[in-house]
C-alpha cells in the first residue's frame, strides 16, 4: 500500500499537540470533542490500520471545516491495538481512563469480541468499522456496541451467491479461513450462499470442508499444498489484509492462481492489487466497502470528496475500500452527537439507535434492535486494467444489504 504512514502519524501527532494546546484557555464544556480511534498501527495489520486512520482523520477534518460538532472542534485520539485482542483491550481501557468515552474500534472480529463486553464497565460506546463475526449483534449483543459494516451472513452468503451464479463452470469450491469463530462463520455462510444459488438454478455445487489457519503467521506452504491438492475449481479466501496477500503471493509460485477459475476474497481487494500489481490473479472478486471511480460510486455525493481528501492526504490514488468504513463510523458518531445535543455515552447510544445518515456509499441506517448497520455494499472485480497504474477495480456489482440481511435477534444466536 502506498499510503505514507509516517506522514499520517506525524500529522496526527501534530494535530493532537495543537488540539491540546488550544484547549488550555477553554472551559471543559467548550473544549474539543475527543473521539478515540483504536486500530493496528504496528504489526501485520499496520497497512489496514493506516487506511482506517486516514478515513477517520478525513471525517474529522471535514466536520471541523464546518465548525465541528455542537460548535466544538473534534479531536481524534489514536491508539495502536497492535492487531491483537490484548492490545485492543489495553487501548480501550487507557482511552476510557483518560475520559474518552466515544470510540471507533473493534476494527476486526478478534478485537471487537475482546472489547465489546468491556464497554458498559468502561462507560463507553463503540462503533466498529469491519468486524463480521455474527455473535456481536446476536448472542453477544451489547447495547454499547454498534457494527457499522456487513456481518458474515450479509457478506459471505452474498459473495457465495454471486460467484455461484456468475461462474457456472465451478462445480466445487475450496475455502481457507481463520481458525476462529469468525472464520467458521465465513465458511458456514459462504457455503450457504453457494447452496442457495445452486438450488435456485437446479444445479449441484459442492463446498469442501474449510482449510483452517492462523492470521498471525508468515508461511502458508502447508495450507497452499492442501488447496493445490483439492479437487475444486473455485477458491474463497477468508484471510484479510497482509495474511491474504501473503497466501496469494506464496501460492502464485506454485500455480495457485492458475488452478482456480475464480478466487473470492473477504475484503482485502485493492491491497492485493497494490502488492501484486500485474501479477494479481486474473479472476479475483472481492467484497468491497467502497468503489471510487465506478458508476456505482458516482451516484453518491459524498464519495468524490472522500476520494479527493484521501488522495490529498496520502498521495495514493487507489484507496482501499476500508477507508470508507472508518470514515462512516466517524460520521455516525458526529451525527449522533448532533442529534443528542450531548456527548454523554447513554445519550449518544440512544441517538445511534435507528440513526439514518449519508456517507460515501449513500444513505446508511443503524437498526435499533441489534445495532447492525445497513447500506449499499459491493462485490468488485479487482485486477489488471488498461487505466494507469495498470491495476485496480475493473468492475463492481452493488447490492442493498437490507435486502439480504438476517432478522435481528439481539441476545439470541442466529438460527439459519
Amino acid at each position: 500500500m502506498q499510503i505514507q504512514r509516517r506522514h499520517v502519524l506525524s500529522a496526527g501527532a501534530a494535530a493532537a499537540v495543537l488540539g491540546a494546546a488550544g484547549m488550555r484557555p477553554l472551559r471543559a464544556q467548550s473544549g474539543p470533542v475527543r473521539i478515540g480511534l483504536i486500530v493496528p498501527m504496528s504489526g501485520i495489520g499496520a497497512e489496514a490500520g493506516a487506511a482506517w486512520h486516514a478515513g477517520a482523520r478525513i471525517a474529522v477534518a471535514q466536520w471541523n471545516e464546518k465548525g465541528g460538532v455542537l460548535k466544538r472542534p473534534i479531536e481524534l485520539v489514536v491508539r495502536d491495538d497492535k492487531f491483537t485482542s490484548a492490545g485492543a483491550v489495553a487501548a480501550a481501557r487507557e482511552l476510557a481512563g483518560s475520559g474518552v468515552n466515544l470510540l471507533i474500534g473493534g476494527a476486526q472480529s478478534p478485537m471487537a469480541l475482546a472489547t465489546a463486553p468491556l464497554l458498559p464497565e468502561l462507560k463507553a460506546a463503540m462503533v466498529a468499522p469491519c468486524p463480521t463475526v455474527m455473535s456481536l449483534t446476536h448472542e453477544g449483543f451489547q447495547k454499547n456496541f454498534f457494527r457499522l459494516s456487513w456481518n458474515a451472513y450479509i457478506a459471505f452468503a452474498g459473495i457465495g451467491t454471486m460467484l455461484t451464479g456468475r461462474f457456472k463452470e465451478v462445480k466445487t469450491w475450496s475455502c481457507i479461513v481463520p481458525d476462529s469463530e469468525n472464520g467458521r462463520d465465513m465458511a458456514r455462510f459462504f457455503a450457504l450462499g453457494v447452496k442457495r444459488a445452486a438450488e435456485k438454478e437446479g444445479r449441484q455445487v459442492m463446498v469442501l470442508p474449510p482449510v483452517f489457519t492462523s492470521l498471525n503467521k508468515a508461511d502458508y506452504r502447508v495450507e497452499i499444498n492442501s488447496l493445490m491438492n483439492a479437487q475444486s475449481e473455485g477458491l474463497f479466501v477468508g484471510l484479510t489484509a497482509a495474511p491474504c496477500i501473503s497466501l496469494l503471493q506464496q501460492g502464485r509460485s506454485v500455480g495457485l492462481d492458475r488452478k482456480f477459475k475464480v478466487i473470492g476474497d473477504a475484503g482485502t481487494e485493492l491491497m492485493i492489487a497494490k502488492a501484486m500489481q500485474k501479477s494479481t490473479p486474473a479472476n479475483l472478486w472481492s467484497i468491497s466497502y467502497w468503489v471510487p471511480g465506478t458508476a456505482a460510486a458516482a451516484r453518491n455525493p459524498l464519495s468524490a470528496p472522500l476520494y479527493d481528501a484521501y488522495v490529498k492526504l496520502t498521495h495514493d490514488r487507489l484507496p482501499p475500500s476500508i477507508v470508507n468504513s472508518s470514515h462512516r463510523c466517524a460520521l455516525a458518531l458526529f451525527h449522533a452527537i448532533e442529534k443528542a445535543q450531548d456527548t454523554g455515552t447513554d445519550a449518544v447510544i440512544a441517538a445511534l439507535e435507528g440513526l439514518d445518515f449519508d456517507c460515501a456509499t449513500g444513505r446508511y441506517h443503524i437498526r435499533k434492535e441489534d445495532h447492525q448497520g445497513l447500506g449499499e455494499a459491493y462485490v468488485a472485480h479487482v485486477g489488471v486494467r488498461d487505466a494507469a497504474p495498470g491495476f485496480g477495480i475493473v468492475d463492481a456489482i452493488a447490492y442493498n444489504e437490507a435486502d439480504v440481511a438476517e432478522p435481528p435477534t439481539p441476545g439470541q444466536p442466529l438460527n439459519v
